[in-house]
């Protein structure tokens, strides 16, 4: 299975170029970034100097896998779920899955069903994706090639390590034990250039150090309900701003993103963690950049301008279709049955035999949610043309592929 994904993988991951060279030119522990007091010259190799691309990365396997994997739960609409929601399965005394107001916002990542095989082809791209910055010169990637590389990346490599431990209740308190116990957002799981780098490296002190656009938060899965949607898209240099704007705008718009508790505006610690990097002229810069994007009755919200801005409780919870919960049924396995046609649909395109135990009803009250939303969207459809940085010009055509000399799945294994 694992060598048959990788010749598939081998084949699939590609790139074209376009362009000449380039010239010259209250939050927790794992969101609650600081402004660093010193600069660490370790991460200045990745700083961003063309405007032009000489290589446009293929990402394509990424999305295959996305579209399959990813449940597209639709844009919220701003019905808070309440405690008492019929959601886990009848006589259970223990659950540790969300009991948020949030959690039957934004998209999941169908984990119960990933077998061997569907762990191991995420595997296989995220050290492919790190390979080709062996094979070709950072430099000669656009900005917007170079953000798609690190938000792809990224999320890859948190889908990886979710897969690997799932089912776990909260990412970002979950600790690796095959990286010394160190939490699964600080420990070094990739390297690029010669460069270890962990997800908050990346996220830290590379994208938010060097893209001081506010919309790069958006690119950046969290792993949890609270956080930005993940996409069934991979990021792409030429489509990355609307990409990044689309995410914004249905995050900025979610109760996730700007709430109203007892009449008071609340926000995600997101934006707090992004505040010494992205908003340095808080909350002002704040406000204008969510006004950038609300409507509706968050645009209300958001024109309150408190002097004060308090965080929402952040719904911390594995965006899986169980909302992390990690108490496995012995009832139903067929998740067509239990989740609805539907959500079914979406499972068996991944696997009809991976099944790692039943399903509680909080897939069920999830997808009658969705469905809900999906239902009662009504609305104009707007086609934005942004042009792009990177100019057109005839391709050079390169491989992006598995390094021969790396592991098939390019992961360290479970223990």
């Amino acid at each position: 299975m694992a060598r048959s994904l990788i010749a598939l993988l081998a084949f699939a991951l590609s790139a074209c170029a376009t362009g000449t060279s380039p010239s010259a030119t209250a939050p927790d522990r794992v969101t609650n970034a600081t402004a660093p007091e010193k600069i660490d010259d370790r991460f200045a190799v990745f700083a961003p100097y063309s405007q032009s691309t000489r290589y446009q990365l293929d990402h394509n396997p990424w999305t295959k896998f996305l579209r399959t994997a990813v449940y597209n739960t639709g844009r919220s609409n701003r019905v808070a779920a309440r405690r008492d929601d019929n959601s886990r399965q009848t006589g259970t005394k223990v659950t540790t899955g969300s009991k948020s107001r949030y959690r039957f916002e934004g998209n999941r990542v169908l984990f119960h069903l990933f077998d061997d095989g569907a762990i191991d082809y995420v595997g296989v791209y995220r050290q492919a994706l790190q390979d080709t910055m062996g094979r070709i010169n950072y430099g000669d990637l656009s900005r917007d090639e170079q953000l798609a590389f690190w938000l792809n990346l990224h999320n890859a490599v948190l889908v990886h390590e979710i897969a690997k431990a799932h089912p776990i209740s909260r990412p970002q308190s979950h600790r690796l034990r095959d990286h010394g116990n160190a939490l699964m957002f600080e420990a070094k799981l990739v390297e690029v250039n010669g460069v270890a780098l962990s997800l908050n490296d990346i996220r830290y002190n590379i994208v938010y150090r060097y893209w001081k656009n506010p919309y790069v938060m958006y690119g950046f899965w969290e792993g949890a309900i609270g956080g930005p949607n993940i996409t069934t898209q991979a990021f792409s240099g030429a489509l990355l701003q609307t990409q990044l704007e689309y995410n914004g705008r249905e995050f900025v718009n979610s109760l996730r993103g700007v709430d109203r508790v007892r009449g008071e505006m609340r926000i995600s610690k997101t934006y707090f963690s992004a505040r010494p990097y992205l908003f340095p002229a808080w909350p002002t810069d704040l406000y204008d950049h969510l006004a950038r994007y609300a409507t509706g009755e968050t645009a209300q919200i958001v024109s309150m301008r408190p002097t004060t801005l308090r965080a929402n409780k952040y719904a911390a919870s594995t965006a899986d279709a169980e909302s992390g919960e990690t108490t496995r049924y012995s009832g139903n396995d067929n998740p067509g049955a239990l989740a609805g046609d539907d959500l079914g649909g979406v499972f068996a395109k991944l696997s009809s035999t991976a099944m790692r135990g039943g399903l509680s009803g909080e897939a069920l009250t999830l997808a009658t949610r969705s469905q809900e939303r999906k239902g009662r969207r009504t609305g104009s459809v707007v086609i934005i043309d942004i042009q792009t940085n990177d100019p057109g010009a005839a391709p050079e055509r390169i491989s992006v592929e598995e390094d021969e000399n790396a592991s098939e799945t390019g992961a360290n294994e479970e223990n």
